[in-house]
């Protein structure tokens, strides 16, 4: 049996094919701000609320987290690519300049929030660990809310996707009870 793993690029082809929600992950104050677009995002546990947020050492936005201690995690919506790609460096803006794309305010916790995301969560970073090229941040939810409205950007195969909001339970249920 062959226990090593596999090379880095068939991983990453691998891994192309496991769709992610598209998240802009944000941090600092007005005038010092810094986000990046993250598909490495989960929940943990909601004893305390937790999730977590794997982010490249490299980012920009990465000291700022931990400088800062709280972060935002914005779940953009379909037909938001231009902030995704904002936010992943793709159209050459950074820092600050980033967030001249989209509705920002200030949060709670004083992270960035973006005003139209499907779903924005405020954390506090609890603790962080560090995994090769990457870290993994915890973070205790302190505040979010949802739109019921907006469909979910995910990231599959190297393309923005929309998806579509599925038919409505009730309609189902109706049918079945026809049956």
């Amino acid at each position: 049996m062959n226990a090593e793993p596999i090379d880095r690029h068939e991983f990453r082809n691998l891994m192309r094919n496991i769709a992610g929600q598209v998240s802009v992950v944000a941090t600092g104050t007005p005038g010092h701000r810094k986000g990046l677009t993250a598909s490495a995002v989960c929940s943990l546990t909601d004893l305390p609320p937790t999730v977590i947020v794997c982010v490249n050492r490299a980012a920009a936005a990465h000291d700022l987290i931990i400088e800062h201690g709280f972060f935002s995690v914005n779940a953009l919506a379909t037909g938001q690519e231009t902030i995704a790609r904002v936010f992943s460096g793709m159209a050459g803006a950074s820092g600050e300049q980033r967030f001249e794309t989209g509705e920002w305010s200030v949060g709670v916790t004083g992270a960035p929030v973006l005003a139209s995301a499907v779903c924005h969560l405020e954390c506090r970073l609890s603790e962080y660990r560090e995994a090769s090229s990457h870290t993994v941040f915890f973070g205790q939810v302190i505040a979010g809310s949802a739109s019921a409205d907006a469909n979910p950007l995910l990231y599959h195969r190297g393309s923005y996707i929309g998806l579509e909001a599925p038919e409505r339970e009730e309609a189902f249920l109706a049918a079945a009870k026809t049956k």
